[in-house]
């Protein structure tokens, strides 16, 4: 996604969460309200030579944060536990949203192209189940 593809208008926010990385997570930064935070998930884009400019950070009155859960837990192991149970937690007070879709296995291309067009809301789980 390009700098020009970020069509938000004004709108800016609070909170994001980045999975993809790249240049796509320093885009991101010009639609952030100032105190805003990112939290960095990811780096599906596979770009791991992209850097952010942490002037951009600075004058923006912008943090970011790195979790990577496969990192962490293997030289933390006693976190694994609490860290679901609460995961668990705020998920039966509804506290996360998890919308899950349900396809057949057979309908895992159109599953695909839904993803790659970005009109799935959520999830979409593949079952060999009628």
């Amino acid at each position: 996604m390009a700098s020009e593809d970020l069509a938000v208008g004004d709108q800016r926010f609070d909170v994001v969460v980045d999975p993809v990385g790249g240049r796509l997570r320093t885009d991101t930064l010009r639609v952030m309200a100032p105190m805003g935070r990112m939290l960095l998930v990811g780096n599906a884009s596979g770009d791991w030579e992209h850097t952010v400019q942490t002037n951009a950070l600075w004058g923006g009155n912008l943090a970011m944060l790195g979790f990577a859960v496969g990192m962490c837990l293997p030289a933390h192991p006693e976190q694994a536990r609490p860290a679901a149970e609460a995961a668990l937690k705020a998920v039966g007070q509804g506290l996360a949203d998890m919308r899950t879709e349900t396809m057949r296995l057979a309908e895992a291309g159109q599953a695909h192209r839904r993803l790659e067009r970005g009109t799935v809301n959520g999830q979409i789980l593949l079952t060999p189940l009628p």
